[in-house]
């Protein structure tokens, strides 16, 4: 079993994604939170980074995942290039890590599933088309339940990633499906 640590902007996306990953991959991968209860720009301080890499080397981590969220569109470049450098400086110190990077925002992977998130918080969203092009998801799922006594909360996260199914994930958002891609790849490295 591999030792997978995990580093992102808020307890709720490590806990999120690991919820998600071990639908599929629990009995191959132990998912150990790196650097808890980091919020937002923290990541970005040279301290972190350190954080990080002793906890890793400490943990014995066989790989990393980086969450990020871009908060802007693919096409916004000085934005993709500030988050793909400061995965780079994350990459000098730990080599073995994948980047996932959040068009916009982690609740977008919600969209990919929509169903699982209507049936739980009843709404008819009908969401039909590529997630990641969804400009602020989060106030989207919230704007939704506005009026519902079962209000959408990022904080819910955890929880609603435990149900949207992986496989639907992956089928319908490609920016997930090249993260898994590359997380399998670094799961069994040697497997043809």
């Amino acid at each position: 079993m591999k030792k997978i640590g995990l580093v992102g902007e808020d307890p709720n996306d490590t806990s999120a994604i690991e919820n998600l990953l071990n639908q599929k991959y629990h009995s191959q991968a132990k998912f150990i939170k790196l650097a808890k209860g980091i919020k937002g720009t923290q990541l970005d301080t040279v301290k972190l980074k350190k954080q990080v890499v002793s906890e890793f080397n400490s943990k014995k981590c066989d790989f990393a995942i980086c969450i990020r969220d871009l908060d802007a569109f693919e096409s916004q470049t000085d934005k993709v290039n500030e988050r793909l450098k400061w995965f780079s400086e994350i990459e000098k110190s730990i080599s073995k890590s994948i980047l996932l990077l959040n068009i916009w925002e982690l609740e977008a992977l919600i969209y990919a599933d929509i169903e699982t998130f209507e049936t739980k918080y009843h709404t008819k969203l009908n969401f039909k088309g590529n997630p990641i092009s969804i400009q602020n998801p989060k106030e989207k799922l919230k704007a939704a339940t506005r009026n519902s006594k079962n209000k959408f909360h990022e904080s819910h996260c955890p929880e609603i990633f435990k149900k949207i199914r992986i496989d639907t994930v992956i089928k319908n958002c490609n920016g997930f499906k090249n993260f898994i891609a590359d997380f399998e790849n670094h799961l069994n490295p040697n497997k043809p």
